[in-house]
């Protein structure tokens, strides 16, 4: 009898990888698999799989047709892996942004809260412009969790992972759904050649929207200086101002008009400040003076005492 393929914990699941025009004999790759345990759980945890060394053109398709399909035991809802990983956090920055606790019915559950500038901002971080490549490669060695429906399904899943590995049951990697995933090879690299020059609807439609949300984190962070300005300070005093506000949301051309505005209502000051400086100037002059007629007297009497006092 063969006992379960286990390395540190991992159960071991052999697939087979199909063969290609470059490499027309069939490679042998090894999954490992256990349940999902980190340092912080969450409430998907126990219904969670841990998977390392998964295969570069690991797709959710490819984990959802292996769990669901070849080894027919339980259902994925979704696959977080390591480069992109779907975190809760992320998913609840992205609702706090819509503003909005929508219902079934579609109608607003709570009131529309105002987005502040900080998330706008991450929303403008996030905008790209339109994919040049179909799908996306996992790194040699990455591992990914996956999320099934229930508990049931993952220690189903995980059972048929060490079933198939004690029988060295034959899985192909992919088959079955080479026409839901884009092919790897020459076609991989026609399709991303063609994607670099995207339709110009398409690229209009991504620049109005990083534009639109720019404009939206210009006025938020507008109207956040103008909230911050009219709060009084530790003393309880509001600093007032005349004249437009010289905020990063304005305009270049409005700075030039105000640093105009100031130098002409400076003009009339000049004057005054050339005036001081001359008067000070005199008083420097005077002092000099002053001290320079003081030290020749002191000179003269040195002189005038020299000879008369003579040592013993």
């Amino acid at each position: 009898m063969k006992q379960d393929l286990e390395i540190a914990g991992y159960t071991a699941l052999p697939l087979t990888l199909p063969s290609t025009p470059a490499f027309p004999i069939p490679a042998t790759h090894y999954l490992y698999l256990r349940p999902h345990e980190p340092r912080i759980p969450d409430p998907d945890t126990p219904r969670s799989l841990f998977l390392v060394n998964t295969p570069i053109d690991t797709t959710e398709t490819h984990l959802r047709h292996l769990f669901g399909s070849q080894l027919s035991a339980g259902r994925v809802e979704r696959v977080e892996f390591e480069a992109a990983r779907l975190s809760k956090k992320g998913s609840s920055a992205h609702a706090l942004m819509q503003g909005t606790n929508v219902t079934k019915n579609g109608s607003s559950g709570k009131k529309r809260k105002r987005v502040t500038a900080d998330e706008l901002q991450n929303r403008l971080d996030e905008a790209t412009l339109p994919e040049t490549w179909d799908r996306s490669l996992q790194r040699s060695g990455s591992h990914a969790v996956v999320v099934f429906v229930d508990r049931a399904s993952m220690e189903a899943s995980l059972k048929a992972a060490r079933k198939a590995g004690r029988k060295s049951t034959s899985i192909t990697w992919g088959e079955g759904i080479e026409d839901k995933v884009p092919a790897l090879g020459l076609h991989r690299y026609i399709d991303h050649q063609r994607a670099l020059y995207p339709p110009r609807a398409e690229l209009l439609r991504s620049v109005n929207e990083y534009m639109t949300v720019f404009a939206e984190v210009a006025e938020a962070r507008k109207r956040e200086a103008a909230k911050r300005a009219a709060e009084p300070d530790e003393d309880g005093f509001v600093t007032v101002t005349s004249g437009p506000r010289l905020t990063s949301a304005a305009g270049e051309e409005e700075a030039k008009m105000l640093i105009e505005k100031q130098k002409k209502s400076q003009e009339g000051f000049g004057d005054f400040y050339r005036f001081q400086s001359r008067e000070k100037r005199k008083e420097r002059q005077i002092d000099l003076l002053k001290r320079f007629d003081e030290d020749k007297k002191r000179l003269e009497e040195m002189k005038m005492r020299r000879g008369k006092i003579r040592p013993e």
